[in-house]
């Protein structure tokens, strides 16, 4: 990632997106460059949210784990309504 790019807005957006890795770095690049209590305050976060995290998976895989959730009710709601539909037809 190119140096001019990495600043403290960008580390913003990432953390509210769930980037949490990604802010971290910034803020941490940030840190060494200058400190502030802002940039301290990321730091912060960062390490919590990714301690809370352990790590384990990007925004992305959680979107995709939701999505199959969601397919997956979908599914079901399709298979409960056919039976409400056999259930009037055979009362």
């Amino acid at each position: 990632m190119n140096n001019e790019l990495e600043t403290l807005e960008l580390a913003k957006v990432y953390e509210s997106q769930g980037y949490y890795k990604d802010a971290l770095k910034i803020y941490s690049l940030l840190d060494a460059n200058q400190t502030s209590n802002e940039i301290k305050d990321g730091l912060e976060r960062m390490e919590t949210k990714m301690k809370e995290q352990g790590n384990m998976f990007h925004p992305e895989e959680n979107i995709s784990r939701l999505f199959e959730k969601w397919l997956m009710l979908m599914v079901l709601k399709q298979r409960l309504d056919n039976f409400k539909k056999i259930k009037l037809r055979l009362s």
